[in-house]
């Protein structure tokens, strides 16, 4: 008899979930997990709670979900949606800079309520970055197109007014982007 197996995907997912240990059980003490979100290139990663119960603490000290980007804190989350003492994302999506976010769900081994906080639930998605709309890096390159830029899924395209050109280096071009050069005919009448 033959077995079929699923080939080990390399390429990010698009969409996802994320839930502390034991969720929708309470969460248990002295817990620490990490989990390193990523999607392809080209996009960021939309977090989005759909629900979030965590011991609530001033400043999240005690238990708390923290997101990072490149080892920096942007966010520590604790409480729940109508707590006062803790600090609760709502309704609002959480967006990456770029492509990855790290999520780290730590508990202490106190819990005021016996251990009744059930921690976090959150869908991620990649949403496509708008590289056309993004401010020139200032760094002397310039901006990513010199006439019109397209946005495209995962990526962008340059294109050129009637009568110019794309430059044959296309050296407006970085991080692998496609390039389309469109050439304009008249027709005689």
């Amino acid at each position: 008899m033959c077995y079929c197996l699923q080939r080990p995907s390399s390429e990010p997912l698009l969409h996802g979930e994320v839930q502390s240990p034991q969720y929708p059980q309470p969460y248990p003490p002295n817990l620490q997990e990490q989990w390193d979100l990523s999607v392809p290139e080209g996009y960021q990663i939309r977090l989005t709670f759909t629900h979030l119960d965590i011991e609530a603490s001033p400043g999240c000290y005690h238990d708390a979900l923290i997101v990072l980007y490149d080892g920096k804190v942007l966010e520590r989350f604790c409480g729940s949606e109508n707590s006062a003492d803790g600090h609760h994302p709502g309704h609002q999506p959480i967006i990456s800079p770029d492509n990855r976010f790290t999520l780290i769900f730590q508990s202490d081994k106190n819990n005021p309520e016996c251990h009744q906080n059930v921690g976090f639930s959150a869908q991620y998605q990649a949403i496509d970055i708008d590289e056309c709309s993004a401010p020139d890096p200032g760094d002397g390159s310039g901006p990513l197109c010199d006439q019109i830029c397209l946005n495209t899924l995962g990526s962008y395209l340059c294109s050129c007014h009637h009568g110019y050109e794309l430059r044959s280096d296309q050296s407006r071009g970085r991080n692998g982007s496609i390039f389309i050069e469109y050439l304009i005919f008249e027709m005689a009448t």
